[in-house]
C-alpha cells in the first residue's frame, strides 16, 4: 500500500516493512533475533527452528524490494550474542552492496566489534533527515516539521465481528507526528492501539495492507 508522508512516496509492506522510493530505503522494527536461542537458554522450550521463518522473510523482503540502503529501528537482537548471530552474519554477508544501518534499542547490547565486522553501522541516537526521524523509542515531542518512525511499541489492532469474535492483527499507526511500525520478528507480542479520529491504522494482513480508518 502507497502513501505519502511529509511529501514523500512510501508502501506500508505486508512483511511489516517499510520502503521510501526516492531512497530506495527499507525500515525495518523490532527483528528481535536470538529471542528463542535466550529462552531456551533459561529453560523456556522453544524450538529452535521457530525463528527461522524471520531469516526467509527478511532474504525474501531484500529480493523483493532490492534497496540499497536498510535501517534496522532498534532491537534486531534481542539479548547478547548467541548462536544465531552465525545465520545473521551469512545473511548479511550474502548482500555486499546493501548499506545496514542499526539505531540501537534497549534490548541492543550486542558488542559494536561484530556489527564493525559485518560492515553494519550502529548509531546510539535517532537519525534526522531532511523531514523524518527514524529513532527506536516514539520521540516526544518531535517538533511540528519532522515526522518520526519508530518501533519498539510493537502496534496492533483489535477488530470485533459477529457473535463475539474477534482478531488481533498488527498494524502501522499514525498519530499526529509519529509513525509506529509493527513489529517484523516473529516472537513478538502486540500492544493494542486505539483507532478513532485521531490516528490513521493500516492493518497487515495476508498479503497486503489496509487502511481502516
Amino acid at each position: 500500500m502507497q502513501v505519502t508522508l511529509a511529501g514523500h512516496l512510501f508502501s506500508f509492506l505486508p512483511e511489516r516493512a517499510l520502503y521510501k522510493h526516492d531512497e530506495s530505503l527499507l525500515v525495518i522494527a523490532d527483528v528481535h533475533l536470538g529471542k528463542a536461542s535466550h529462552f531456551r537458554k533459561h529453560g523456556i522450550s522453544i524450538p529452535a527452528t521457530s525463528q527461522a521463518e524471520d531469516y526467509t522473510k527478511l532474504r525474501k523482503l531484500l529480493d523483493k524490494t532490492k534497496p540499497e540502503k536498510v535501517y534496522f529501528l532498534g532491537d534486531l537482537f534481542h539479548s547478547s550474542l548467541n548462536s544465531d548471530w552465525h545465520a545473521f552474519a551469512a545473511l548479511v554477508e550474502s548482500y555486499p552492496g546493501l548499506c545496514f544501518t542499526l539505531i540501537k534499542g534497549n534490548h541492543d547490547i550486542i558488542d559494536y566489534k561484530f556489527f564493525d565486522k559485518l560492515c553494519i553501522d550502529v548509531s546510539d541516537k535517532a537519525l534526522t533527515e531532511g523531514p523524518f526521524i527514524y529513532s527506536h523509542e516514539p520521540l516526544q515531542p518531535t517538533g511540528n516539521d519532522k515526522l518520526n518512525i519508530a518501533g519498539h511499541i510493537h502496534p496492533g489492532i483489535l477488530l470485533r465481528g459477529m457473535g463475539k469474535q474477534s482478531l488481533r492483527l498488527p498494524c502501522f499507526h499514525l498519530s499526529g507526528n509519529t509513525l509506529l511500525l509493527p513489529a517484523f520478528g516473529t516472537l513478538t507480542g502486540l500492544y493494542m492501539m486505539d483507532m478513532d479520529q485521531h490516528n490513521k491504522v493500516y492493518a497487515v494482513l495476508p498479503g497486503e495492507v489496509k487502511k481502516l480508518n
